[in-house]
């Protein structure tokens, strides 16, 4: 018999736990977007400890000149030390539980670690597997939705990421939640893009391509700027307008920050979901975008007579127009909602009535 390994994080705030896999070793653990085992939080060090296999192949555990330290059952650790299954490691402020697996028919050198966690169906190690095969392959496309102004005529499409793996659903959702419980969504969504810019570049240069980034990416906004640099480098034709979701534009000196790096590379700006939350106004007029985006909890039902969705639309509407910023319907899914965003004043339509996403490729 031969023993997986795995670390059981655990989110005490949220109540749940999932597994995070160890592919090889030694497997750094910290919060630099290279580590083995990526963990935010900023008690946790860049490249805070190291998990080695030592000469008889048990797990041991070494710390990296951690500024807050490491910990095994409640011990801080100066020296390498041996960690069994049900041991207790802290680094910085995230609690990590070993678990050791079974495995009946392989060898030591032939074993590899999977995932596993109680909150999803017993399928996950199989999709767990199918989602590093994707990462490794590339196995993803992008589907593009049309946006279209009062005249119906189209000016924007907006990119859509899917997977090709035949063990993975194509939506982004499923996918994504899934790559949520491996650290790996910054990745993923960075892949998305990588190919939704290709396929868009050798489409046409003459509409805007609206694209989205994962919430995450906003937390290292170095990497993401840098990564945008690179792309606006490969494809200077495309005209750009990077989506950000509503509830992450929180942070606004982050945002200014962000927003002045998009200008420099000539990346429009747009505000995602709008009103899916709290709606925030401060930041359309410290940070405005150069669209906004209605989410569809607005937009549905406009049509309805004496609506009261249709009277905070058409306010909200005039107010962000007069700050100069153009606006977008979301979820236009028939011709009544359609001609009453018109009414109202709202500039752009998207929806399944405006156009189904189809594959760029």
């Amino acid at each position: 018999m031969s023993f997986e390994i795995y670390l059981e994080s655990v989110d005490r705030e949220q109540g749940h736990s999932h597994w995070i896999d160890v592919l090889q070793f030694p497997a750094c653990i910290g919060r630099h977007p290279d580590c083995e085992v990526h963990l935010d939080g900023v008690r946790i060090s860049r490249r805070h400890a190291e998990l080695r296999r030592d000469e008889r192949g048990d797990l041991e555990i070494h710390d990296l000149d951690s500024t807050n330290g490491t910990f095994v059952n409640g011990e801080r650790i100066s020296e390498p030390t041996l960690v069994f299954d049900g041991d207790l490691i802290h680094v910085g402020d995230r609690e990590l539980r070993v678990v050791r697996q079974r495995i009946a028919g392989a060898s030591k050198a032939a074993s590899k670690t999977q995932i596993g966690i109680g909150t999803l169906p017993n399928r996950f190690p199989a999709a767990a597997r199918a989602l590093n095969d994707l990462m490794q392959r590339g196995l993803v496309t992008a589907y593009s939705q049309p946006i279209v102004d009062r005249e119906d005529r189209i000016v924007a499409r907006e990119l859509l990421g899917r997977s090709q793996h035949p063990s993975l659903e194509s939506a982004p959702g499923p996918l994504f939640q899934l790559a949520g419980t491996l650290g790996r969504e910054i990745a993923l969504s960075e892949m998305m893009r990588r190919r939704g810019f290709a396929l868009a570049d050798a489409v046409q240069h003459e509409h805007a391509w609206f694209f989205n980034i994962h919430p995450r990416e906003l937390g290292d906004p170095d990497r993401l700027l840098k990564e945008l640099a690179d792309l606006r480098g490969l494809y200077p034709m495309l005209k750009l307008v990077l989506e950000v979701h509503e509830t992450a534009v929180t942070d606004q000196s982050n945002i200014a920050s962000i927003c002045r790096e998009l200008r420099a590379m000539e990346i429009a700006l747009a505000y995602d979901d709008f009103g899916a939350g709290q709606a925030r106004l401060r930041e359309l007029v410290e940070v405005p975008p150069d669209y906004l985006k209605f989410d569809i909890s607005l937009v549905r039902g406009v049509n309805e007579a004496g609506s009261p969705r249709r009277r905070v639309l058409e306010s909200l509407n005039s107010m962000i127009r007069d700050l100069g910023i153009r606006t977008v319907a979301e979820g236009v899914e028939d011709a009544a909602t359609a001609e009453a965003c018109r009414e109202v004043g709202v500039d752009l339509l998207q929806g399944y009535y405006c156009g189904w996403p189809e594959p760029l490729e």
